[in-house]
């Protein structure tokens, strides 16, 4: 027999009895649903409400007592759709993009190089800006020519909370 795993969801009183299987699929979904949503500040009352539409719908099914399967998950979940972000686009648990370079156009002093590597490594812009003037007063304008190419090459995001999303997002499959 297989173990059964109880798991309460928003909007309703009672746990559902789930298989392992199920279990899993659920707890999957519900995650690559905060992931999609992280940006959104709406986004915590929007995964509520998914989960008491999928929790209502769970009530039909458990009407019988027995636990609900790894297949009936997958039909509700399937029904419930794929959860999309602010920008329309499905989100996954996939690998994360990770940190990249670039130059961030909001907030930019000239080119936004700074602010992206600020964003990039989590450093106050002012101290980054700071330290580039110094670095190239100090090797005689030769970081100012590396800064400039740079800013043919990198590209550029609209603003930090846009990088931060790009980061997180899942890698681009090829």
């Amino acid at each position: 027999m297989e173990p059964i795993a109880h798991m309460r969801l928003s909007g309703h009183a009672g746990a559902f009895p789930l298989t392992p299987g199920a279990q899993h699929g659920l707890v999957q979904y519900l995650a690559d649903a905060r992931a999609a949503l992280a940006a959104d500040p709406d986004g915590d009352e929007t995964l509520r409400d998914m989960e008491a539409g999928i929790g209502d719908r769970l009530v039909e099914l458990v009407a019988d007592g027995a636990p609900i399967g790894e297949a009936q998950m997958s039909a509700v979940l399937s029904d419930a759709g794929p959860v999309k972000d602010e920008r329309g686009t499905t989100r996954s648990s996939a690998p994360a993009r990770g940190q990249f370079w670039c130059r961030i156009q909001e907030g930019k002093w000239f080119g936004g190089i700074c602010l992206g590597i600020a964003a990039r490594g989590g450093f106050r812009v002012d101290w980054v800006r700071t330290i580039v003037l110094l670095l190239t007063l100090v090797t005689g304008g030769f970081l100012g020519i590396v800064y400039l190419v740079a800013l043919l090459f990198l590209p550029p995001v609209r603003s930090v909370e846009e990088y931060k999303w790009l980061a997180a997002a899942p890698r681009p499959t090829s």
